[in-house]
């Protein structure tokens, strides 16, 4: 499998993270459907994007575009 670089850097820079595991070669997610929990009182939303061999790739979103602090 050969890959283009520059779309594959494009797709990253551009946080198109769907398309990028596509043309890397992950298939699509087993649990389309995102899901949500709470860590520190705020809500982050877990979106399945990719999975390869057992290996789940999410994309985390939350409400207010912070992480949480490290623990």
């Amino acid at each position: 499998m050969t890959f283009n670089i520059k779309r594959i850097r494009d797709l990253l820079q551009n946080f198109q993270f769907n398309d990028l595991f596509n043309e890397l070669g992950w298939s699509r997610p087993l649990q389309p459907q995102p899901t949500n929990m709470v860590i520190q009182n705020t809500s982050f939303e877990l979106q399945e994007i990719a999975q390869l061999s057992g290996v789940t790739i999410y994309e985390v979103t939350s409400q207010h575009g912070k992480i949480p602090d490290a623990q």
